[in-house]
């Protein structure tokens, strides 16, 4: 496994055990995840970095690698969800904050998207 994996995976293993004891931020509308973010995604065994852009209007972007793909956020009783496509993906949208720093997880409905991002200061 290269260096550039090794800190990626170490990356994501400290994000997601940070907010992992608090249950998600209950959604009530599109404001908390509108913005830039920035994180690592895990798709299949490769793990990469994500720019993730979410509109007022409930459309996003999300670019990793070579991949550039647009959908829509949907919010429904308290949670949020996302399709996208190509390739075609739906899935959850979780958002975390703790002590004033905001975490958002997407992962698709197959398990095989995981996306951890942070506000893209």
């Amino acid at each position: 496994m290269t260096r550039v994996r090794v800190t990626l995976l170490a990356v994501l293993l400290v994000a997601l055990s940070g907010c992992a004891s608090s249950p998600p931020t209950p959604l009530t509308g599109i404001d908390p995840l509108v913005g830039k973010w920035r994180g690592t995604v895990t798709v299949g065994r490769a793990i990469v970095f994500i720019y993730l852009t979410i509109e007022q209007d409930r459309t996003l972007v999300a670019t990793w690698g070579d991949i550039t793909t647009r959908g829509t956020v949907t919010i429904s009783g308290g949670q949020a969800s996302y399709q996208m496509a190509p390739p075609p993906q739906e899935g959850t949208l979780k958002l975390y904050t703790d002590k004033g720093k905001r975490q958002l997880y997407m992962e698709n409905l197959n398990g095989e998207f995981y996306a951890v991002v942070e506000p893209d200061s």
